[in-house]
C-alpha cells in the first residue's frame, strides 16, 4: 500500500504531479471565472490573511530598503519641506496630530496607518521609510512617488515622518496645513480648455484606455477650481514669495520664466513630486496669472548682505578653468534673451540652489527628451565638488536681485 502511495522512482511521481497541477489549475480557473471571489472593500481581510500580507510587506520593505540617509536628514529645513507635501497629500489618509482619519479612508482595506503615533514610524528605519515613500505598496492605496529621479524630495518627506510622532497639533498645523488667510489674491480657473497630455513614468501602463493622463487634473484639495491657488503656493513659497529655505524665491524671476516652468511641471517635462502635483491642477489661464502675480511682487533677496565666499564669486564670474567650466554668469542673466531661457540666481535661497545643483549632478533634473536628460547643467554639476556647490550657492544668495532692464537687449558678439 505504501509503495503505491510513495513510488520508489522519481519518474513514477511525474504523472500524479501533473494530474494534481492540472486539477489545481482547473479549480483556480473555475473560481476566478465564476466570480465567486469576493473583492469587496466592505469586508476586511481575515485576521490570518491580514497578518500574512503585512508580514510579507515588512519583509519586502526590509529587503529593498533605500540608500543611507543624508547627514542632515533631521534638519529643520528638510522637516519643513516634507511637511508641505504631507499636508497637501498624505494627511488625507494618514492623519496628523490632533486630527483623526477620514471615515472614507477608514473604509479602505487595508486601512492606511495613522502615522502621528510612535508605533508605525518607529517600526521602520529611515531607509525603509524611503523605500515605502519611493516605491509605494502594491495591492494597497499607497502610491509610488510621482516623479522619478527625485530622491532629494523623498528624503524631505522621510525627515518629516520621523518628526511627526513627537509633533504638537499646533506645530503640525503651522507646518503642514494651508491657511486660507495666508494670501488674498484670487486666481480664477477660467474657461474649460482642451486637456493637454502629461508624462509620467508609468503612462504606458495597461490598460491605457481606462486612464486619462491629461491636465488640468482634478486634485486633492480643489484649490485650482476654487480660485485659491495662491494660498497653496504660499504654504511653500511664503506669503511674500521668497521661499522657505528648501523652496525657491519666486520674486526674483521673470513672468515668462515662471510660466514656462509651471507648464513644464504640468506636462511632466520637469520632474518633481511636489510641483507636478500642483501644476497639473492649474488651468493655462491660472499658470499665466500666477507667473505674473509672483513676478509683480517686490523683488527680495533671501540673504542680501550676507558674506559672499570668494570661491563662490570666482566660480560665478570666472568659472573653473581647470575643470573646463565657463562662468555661471555667462548664461544666467547676461542678456535679456538669456533671462528668458535661464533662471536668475541673484537673491535665491542658498539651500535650494545647492540642493538643485546636487539634483542636476544625480540626474534628477534636466530637460527630458523621451526618457533621456538633455541639459548642460547635468555635466556641469558633475564637475563641481560639494564645497564648490555650497560656495557658489552662498555667493548668489548674498547678491541683490537682478533686474531684466540691467541686461543688454541683444546677445553679445562672439
Amino acid at each position: 500500500m505504501l509503495a503505491r502511495l510513495f513510488p520508489p522512482r522519481m519518474t513514477q511521481w511525474l504523472g500524479p504531479l501533473v494530474i494534481a497541477a492540472l486539477g489545481a489549475l482547473l479549480i483556480a480557473t473555475i473560481v476566478v471565472v465564476s466570480g465567486i471571489v469576493d473583492l469587496s472593500a466592505a469586508k476586511p481581510h481575515p485576521e490570518g490573511w491580514a497578518r500574512f500580507l503585512h508580514f510579507t510587506f515588512d519583509r519586502s520593505t526590509a529587503f529593498h530598503a533605500g540608500p543611507p540617509p543624508p547627514g542632515d536628514l533631521d534638519s529643520p529645513i528638510r522637516v519643513a519641506a516634507g511637511a508641505a507635501y504631507y499636508g497637501q497629500v498624505c494627511a488625507r489618509c494618514h492623519g496628523g496630530p490632533g486630527f483623526g482619519q477620514n471615515p472614507v479612508v477608514l473604509s479602505m482595506h487595508p486601512r492606511p496607518q495613522y502615522l502621528a503615533t510612535d508605533l508605525p514610524i518607529a517600526s521602520f528605519s529611515s531607509r525603509q521609510l524611503f523605500r515605502v515613500v519611493k516605491a509605494g505598496v502594491k495591492y494597497s492605496a499607497m502610491p509610488s512617488w510621482p516623479a522619478d529621479r527625485r530622491d532629494d524630495e523623498i528624503w524631505q518627506l522621510v525627515a518629516f515622518l520621523r518628526a511627526l510622532p513627537k509633533m504638537s497639533p499646533d506645530a503640525f498645523r503651522q507646518l503642514a496645513v494651508v491657511s486660507p488667510g495666508q494670501a488674498e489674491a484670487a486666481v480664477p480657473f477660467g474657461n474649460t480648455v482642451a486637456p493637454r497630455t502629461y508624462a509620467l513614468r508609468n503612462d504606458h501602463e495597461q490598460p491605457v484606455a481606462v486612464y486619462k493622463y491629461a491636465t488640468p487634473a482634478f486634485g486633492f484639495s480643489g484649490y485650482a477650481l476654487s480660485a485659491n491657488p495662491v494660498a497653496t503656493c504660499a504654504q511653500c513659497h511664503g506669503v511674500n514669495g521668497t521661499g522657505g529655505g528648501a523652496f525657491p524665491n519666486l520674486t526674483i524671476q521673470t513672468g515668462d520664466y515662471l510660466a514656462r516652468t509651471l507648464a513644464a511641471y504640468a506636462e511632466g517635462r520637469r520632474r518633481s513630486g511636489f510641483m507636478q502635483m500642483v501644476a497639473t491642477e492649474l488651468s493655462p489661464a491660472q499658470i499665466t496669472a500666477l507667473a505674473q502675480y509672483y513676478a509683480s511682487l517686490p523683488r527680495r533677496s533671501s540673504k542680501a548682505g550676507a558674506p559672499a565666499p570668494l570661491l563662490g564669486q570666482q566660480i560665478a564670474l570666472q568659472g573653473v578653468p581647470a575643470a573646463g567650466l565657463a562662468p555661471c554668469a555667462s548664461c544666467h542673466g547676461v542678456t535679456r534673451s538669456a533671462v528668458k531661457a535661464f533662471p536668475l540666481l541673484e537673491g535665491q535661497q542658498p539651500w535650494y540652489l545647492a540642493n538643485q545643483m546636487r539634483v542636476f549632478r544625480s540626474g534628477g533634473r534636466g530637460s527630458i527628451v523621451g526618457d533621456k536628460l538633455k541639459d548642460p547643467m547635468v555635466a556641469i554639476a558633475k564637475k563641481l565638488s560639494d564645497g564648490q556647490i555650497e560656495a557658489v550657492a552662498a555667493y548668489y544668495a548674498a547678491q541683490p536681485p537682478a533686474t531684466v532692464q540691467s541686461f543688454a537687449a541683444v546677445e553679445p558678439k562672439r
